[in-house]
């Protein structure tokens, strides 16, 4: 026999939630979708959503989150990569292109919600610590690392949210970060 509503503990209703709204986020973008629509597909009546998640934005930070940690424990956990940070990196980066459009959108209500600011800065913290484990061993000791950080979020920003076709490939670009910061490191 199907469990009733009640049954279901808070935190698998929100995962369905998440999982029905990443799908339609995904198709239809995040102004394209509404939370009525999530509702219906996870089998939540529309206004039970705003229990879940107060807002529409909160909703959608709360997907994107899980679709970053996917991604994240995929490339961690990846044989071949092995542990590169590296590789994970560029693996990731490469694992979200085909979400640039709702990366864009979430960008731009960043100013209005503190749960996509929330999110974003989980994404950089890790984006910009593989960057900062890939390049350490070539520093120079008491290398400042701020500007490294600040050129990588800047880059990585780009990589997530533009939508323009790169001339070079992901790899290529992380290279070429690389390449800049250990070499502004050493001029100092």
């Amino acid at each position: 026999m199907p469990r009733n509503r009640q049954q279901i503990p808070k935190a698998e209703r929100e995962a369905v939630l998440v999982e029905s709204a990443w799908e339609l986020f995904a198709d239809q973008g995040y102004k394209g979708t509404s939370l009525a629509e999530i509702g219906r597909a996870a089998g939540v009546a529309a206004n039970a959503v705003r229990w879940y998640f107060p807002t529409k934005d909160d909703l959608f930070a709360a997907a994107l989150d899980r679709r970053f940690l996917r991604e994240r424990e995929h490339v961690e956990a990846d044989p071949a990569i092995g542990g590169d940070p590296r590789r994970q990196l560029v693996a990731c980066l490469v694992g979200l292109e085909a979400y640039r459009g709702l990366h864009r959108e979430a960008y731009d209500r960043m100013s209005e919600s503190p749960a996509l600011t929330d999110t974003y800065a989980r994404m950089q913290e890790w984006l910009e610590g593989r960057l900062l484990a890939a390049v350490a061993d070539r520093l120079p000791e008491g290398a400042d690392v701020a500007p490294v950080a600040d050129l990588a979020h800047v880059l990585f920003e780009g990589l997530l949210v533009s939508t323009r076709m790169l001339d070079r490939t992901t790899g290529e670009l992380v290279d070429l970060l690389m390449e800049a910061l250990v070499a502004a490191a050493a001029a100092r």
